[in-house]
């Protein structure tokens, strides 16, 4: 029989412009590959709204969809009065009357084997589906959310934001340590999360890292050689840290040093201040169409990650095609690369540089470890086997 299984996520997770998204689409796709039958409720946040007619026909095989709009916006006067209390602030903004409502209705009106919560940030309703529900409860663990904070501050340099970003870090540990050990089962996206939960005696968790679909690997397309790229969702803070870092130290430094390399940005919510520094080298390209196809039309990938947690899910998805990756400890975490084999690891600005000019420098090499890279995910993250495993283990533990 079906497992029958409720998903509940903080936002739509469509249009797949960002890791987030596609993590949550990845497990409902999954899910529904083998054979589930999945429900869906989402909050269609004011940040990330979604027009629901342009959703894709995935959504049309889900036994239910619902979405609930909510205010999720950072509120100046909400958080100077949140400052009172001993409530995380990052949690808060998700707690909504409308969606628990909907929640209720839907727990009303059908049972369910299994209810997933989609990040620590509908951990809220855990109360509420225990109250209606005897379903089990999973929690999928993007990230350990109050390491993202944490690094944030440790490189914030005005006094009182450092301040008021340690106050965000404390209470969201304490929320994060405290809630996480109220689920079933919890289902890490990394090993460095996995390893996190065994640490603390969270030992109730099955790694389900992102898989990569071989069908949907495209063959190899006429390529810029003399380029290197950087794709990610640019209103994401660690994302916009670690570019400003990257142009600022290492690009303005070593671009004169090769022979017309050119530097490719892409991702939505393209900041003013880096569209301003377009240059004849440094070509601002904003949000793509095609992530895929303008992944492979380039040549080096760089992810110059100086805070952030998880797993880097536009890494994997380039190393399946075959992309050499320059990334620092920070952007390698929980992937389980090696430097120098399939993956190449830089911290510093010499470090950067160095390696940027091997890549260009000793092309075959760096051709090599690309190859590689496409081989360890081949080998490590493939989708089909990845679900069917999670499936067996939900069945067996039932």
């Amino acid at each position: 029989m079906a497992l029958k299984i409720l998903i509940l996520t903080p936002r739509i997770p469509y249009p797949l412009r960002d890791g987030g998204s596609i993590a949550m689409n990845q497990i409902i796709e999954g899910y529904l590959e083998q054979g589930c039958d999945v429900s869906l409720l989402s909050m269609n946040t004011s940040r990330h709204w979604v027009e629901e007619s342009t959703l894709p026909a995935m959504y049309q095989q889900l036994v239910e969809f619902k979405s609930v709009y909510i205010k999720t916006n950072v509120n100046p006067l909400s958080a100077f009065f949140n400052l009172f209390t001993d409530k995380s602030y990052n949690v808060a903004r998700f707690i909504n009357k409308e969606y628990e409502k909907a929640l209720i209705s839907i727990l009303q009106h059908d049972q369910f084997d299994v209810i997933q919560f989609e990040s620590i940030y509908t951990s809220p309703y855990l109360k509420t589906v225990r109250k209606y529900s005897e379903a089990r409860c999973f929690c999928r663990v993007h990230n350990i959310e109050h390491f993202i904070w944490q690094r944030l501050s440790e490189h914030e340099t005005s006094f009182l934001k450092r301040k008021y970003l340690e106050l965000l870090t404390s209470r969201l540990k304490n929320y994060e340590s405290d809630v996480l050990g109220k689920f079933d089962l919890l289902l890490p996206i990394s090993k460095k999360e996995e390893i996190y939960f065994v640490d603390n005696h969270l030992n109730n968790c099955f790694y389900v890292p992102f898989g990569v679909d071989r069908k949907k690997l495209l063959p190899e397309v006429v390529q810029e050689k003399k380029s290197c790229f950087h794709i990610g969702s640019m209103d994401w803070a660690p994302n916009i840290e670690g570019v400003q870092w990257f142009l600022q130290h290492v690009w303005n430094v070593v671009q004169p040093q090769l022979d017309n390399v050119s530097l490719y940005l892409a991702g939505k919510n393209m900041p003013p201040s880096l569209r301003s520094k377009e240059s004849e080298n440094l070509h601002i390209v904003g949000e793509v169409e095609d992530v895929t196809l303008f992944s492979l039309e380039k040549n080096i990938m760089i992810v110059p990650l100086l805070s952030g947690a998880g797993i880097r899910i536009k890494i994997l998805e380039a190393m399946a095609l075959g992309k050499t990756i320059i990334t620092t400890n920070i952007g390698a975490e929980g992937i389980g690369a090696t430097h120098r084999l399939n993956i190449l690891i830089a911290n510093t600005v010499e470090e950067f540089i160095a390696t940027l000019h091997f890549c260009f420098e000793d092309t075959e090499e760096a051709t090599k470890i690309g190859s590689n890279a496409r081989e360890f995910v081949l080998t490590h993250y493939l989708k089909d086997k990845i679900y069917s495993d999670l499936i067996n283990h939900i069945q067996l533990t039932r």
